[in-house]
């Protein structure tokens, strides 16, 4: 008895194997198969062109679908990048400097130019579909450069404004005041002959530390030490542009960088309307 019920376990344990098989085959054969989009490969001439200019590059593609080909297309995106930083050259106790970079989408991707398949390029060595042609960048996308100029006009007020902001230079000022020490002050004001003797605003303390003296202002109240108000005014009569004097270099220390970036990608697309996309998406630097 024990036997019979041996056998019949291995029947079930069979049939539920069997059933299983059966039921794997059948989910293979019911696989539903997508239209296939057509295979598109390019290469771009160049990673930088300049604004306006025209992009070159080859393409091959072919189909393994019923199917023809109808056209390609090329798309791209326009990322732009700024690049800003100002430093106060005089301020020798820290180091300040203040930058910033920024990327941002410029434009979302849309379709730049349509190229219509042509039968006649067929390429029997490449067995694919095989053309060289561009496709166009704007003027407009021009990268922008202001580094280190030797001059500070009315219209570079101007270019702060507009690269910086409104508020920018007043900010930077207002800032590095209440960061300055006493060594900062005296390099600045004999520095731009706002003064002829610095020590006249001044007071030494002995510091045992170091067996020598420090330069402090003057004490107005007990620990209290603040910038003469004579000096606080002369610093008011200071333009922007003065602060960023660098006058070692002979020059203002700013600068301003903006620059496009595309994003392309190649589209050869079927009489259905199904798409092929390149996978290698190179990127391009305007100029």
């Amino acid at each position: 008895m024990k036997t019979t019920k041996n056998i019949i376990f291995i029947l079930i344990i069979g049939l539920s194997l069997f059933i299983s098989c059966d039921k794997h085959d059948s989910m293979d054969n019911d696989v539903i198969v997508g239209q296939m989009a057509p295979h598109v490969y390019w290469e771009v001439g160049s990673s930088t062109v300049t604004a306006g200019n025209d992009v070159p590059f080859t393409v091959q593609y072919y189909t393994t679908s019923q199917t023809l080909i109808d056209h390609l297309e090329v798309w791209y995106s326009v990322q732009k990048d700024e690049s800003r930083t100002v430093n106060c050259p005089w301020v020798t106790t820290f180091k300040y400097t203040i930058t910033s970079s920024i990327s941002t989408q410029e434009r979302a991707s849309q379709q730049i130019s349509i190229f219509q398949h042509n039968s006649d390029n067929w390429n029997d060595s490449l067995r694919a579909y095989y053309f060289t042609s561009t496709f166009p960048t704007s003027v407009t996308l021009s990268s922008t450069t202001w580094v280190k100029p030797a001059s500070f006009a009315a219209d570079d007020s101007a270019k702060m404004v507009k690269y910086f902001g409104s508020n920018y230079m007043q900010h930077f000022k207002d800032s590095l005041f209440n960061l300055m020490k006493v060594k900062d002050f005296q390099n600045m004001y004999l520095g731009l002959n706002l003064v002829d003797n610095f020590k006249t605003y001044i007071d030494s303390v002995a510091n045992p530390n170091t067996g020598g003296y420090d330069y402090v202002f003057p004490e107005v109240s007990p620990g209290n030490r603040p910038v003469p108000q004579i000096l606080v005014d002369l610093y008011k009569t200071i333009p922007f542009s003065d602060l960023i004097y660098n006058k070692s270099n002979n020059n203002y220390d700013v600068e301003f960088t903006r620059g496009y970036t595309l994003k392309p990608v190649l589209k050869a697309i079927d009489e259905k309307g199904v798409a092929g996309i390149t996978s290698i998406n190179p990127v391009i630097s305007l100029n």
